[in-house]
């Protein structure tokens, strides 16, 4: 197999939700904060669900919309890497399962 390298975007889809509770709707919407951080929360849980199954195509969805450190350059965690070796492990997965 092929060494590939595959383009992958990240969409930090936490920090988006913040900024339309925080920006984006007007003054007199406030009443739709308390949904959006309610979806944020269970984006939250669907992360640490994904590390608990450890499902490599669910771990590299969380990192695509932002949901773990290791996609984040700001942070110290950061592994340019990540989608490289979550997209290597999909690969074998898949392997196995032809077989």
């Amino acid at each position: 197999m092929a060494n590939k390298k595959t383009l992958h975007f990240r969409m930090d889809i936490v920090a988006l939700l913040q900024e339309i509770a925080d920006y984006a709707l007007p003054k007199n919407c406030g009443i739709l904060f308390q949904p959006l951080n309610m979806f944020r929360n269970k984006l939250i849980e669907l992360a640490e669900l994904a590390v608990k199954i450890n499902d490599p195509r669910l771990l590299k969805w969380c990192c695509e919309v932002g949901l773990y450190s290791c996609v984040n350059p700001e942070s110290e965690d950061y592994d340019p890497e990540c989608f490289e070796k979550l997209q290597k492990k999909i690969d074998e997965m898949n392997e196995g399962q032809q077989v």
